[in-house]
């Protein structure tokens, strides 16, 4: 008689089946194609059809636990940034393209590894912050991308490395150039492992080697490489917005003072008047992402560093979205009193949302 399977261990086989076959989607050349699928017709602009704002209102709030500070809003207006090009090679030199213009109110916020602006059109570009090759993001698969930059990097991405290098004399800006290129393949890496799992509920996003300009108060340009990446805006609410700290957790005098820290409860009523399908569609999402977190923590040794401000609920769709995500060796990781393993702390957060809609 044939053992029938439930809905979740059916997620674990599927993603146990796809997980199996990566080595070789890794090896074929078609990689940075499947990584790019769909994404003209998804972040296609028309520059001649006027596009209707979201409102601000429907815009994710960032309710302080990324708001930038006094200082950061203050230079972001000293120095502004001006616009972004996309810079690849052709007509053997440096070319310049895909231009987004940015306006001074455009600066919405940061994240651990990026600015983020909003563009004219319903998207947003995130510029990537400059970052010391010790910094945790950079661990196996920033090796791995190193071994064989090819599978990252599209071949004019490649020849534009190699020409910038040849455009300056010193060692250290050749290594600077060779680290930033790694760094946006390692970003590509990163979310291709998820984006092959759960693909549905993975943001849309093109990475990229984009050139930000700068501008000081008296309007001289300050120009910088960096890798970049885009996305869609969408309309709806972070999975922070239904958090409650109503319950302070005790540590010692000094972080209680200076650091202090909330148990997250949730509270889902605040999505307004909902269906109990859409929330029980909402809960298996959510049911699959604690799948793929275990899978990747117990099959590749690496933490899924799914965080409240990574999880968008879409309005009116009330869909399951996330962006903006990393992994890291899971070694860079202790494990708290609470939680034998280190990602049940980012699972149990999941599980409480999925708690507070008080489904059967």
């Amino acid at each position: 008689m044939q053992e029938k399977k439930g809905p979740i261990k059916g997620i674990r086989d599927k993603i146990t089946q796809l997980w199996s076959q990566y080595p070789n989607w890794g090896k074929i050349p078609q990689f940075l194609e499947l990584l790019e699928k769909g994404l003209d017709k998804e972040l296609f602009v028309d520059p001649d059809k006027q596009e209707i704002p979201i409102p601000i209102e429907d815009l994710p709030v960032d309710e302080v636990l990324r708001k930038s500070g006094f200082f950061r809003n203050f230079y972001e207006k000293l120095f502004p940034v001006s616009h972004v090009f996309r810079i690849t090679y052709r007509y053997d030199r440096e070319f310049l393209d895909n231009f987004m213009p940015l306006s001074q109110d455009g600066y919405i916020g940061r994240g651990s590894y990026k600015f983020v602006y909003k563009l004219p059109w319903n998207q947003v570009v995130k510029i990537g912050k400059s970052k010391l090759p010790s910094d945790a993001i950079f661990g196996s698969l920033f090796k791995e991308v190193g071994r064989d930059i090819t599978r990252f990097l599209k071949p004019e991405e490649i020849e534009l490395r190699d020409f910038l290098k040849t455009q300056t004399s010193r060692d250290s800006k050749k290594d600077e150039i060779d680290f930033k290129f790694k760094r946006l393949g390692l970003e590509r890496l990163h979310y291709w492992k998820l984006k092959s799992l759960i693909p549905d509920l993975v943001v849309p996003t093109r990475f990229f080697m984009g050139l930000r300009v700068r501008n000081n108060p008296f309007g001289i340009p300050n120009v910088t490489l960096t890798p970049c990446d885009q996305q869609t805006l969408l309309a709806g609410k972070h999975l922070k917005e239904f958090t409650i700290r109503n319950e302070k957790l005790e540590q010692n005098p000094i972080l209680n003072k200076l650091f202090p820290k909330w148990k997250l409860n949730f509270d889902s009523h605040r999505f307004g008047v909902i269906s109990k399908s859409k929330l029980k569609k909402i809960a298996v999402d959510f049911n699959r992402v604690i799948e793929v977190t275990k899978f990747l923590a117990e099959e590749e040794k690496l933490i899924f560093d799914i965080h409240a401000e990574n999880i968008i609920i879409t309005l009116p769709d009330f869909e399951l979205k996330i962006f903006d995500f990393h992994v890291f060796d899971d070694y860079l990781y202790e494990p708290s009193e609470e939680n034998p393993t280190p990602e049940m702390d980012h699972i149990l957060i999941i599980e409480e949302f999925i708690k507070s809609f008080e489904l059967d």
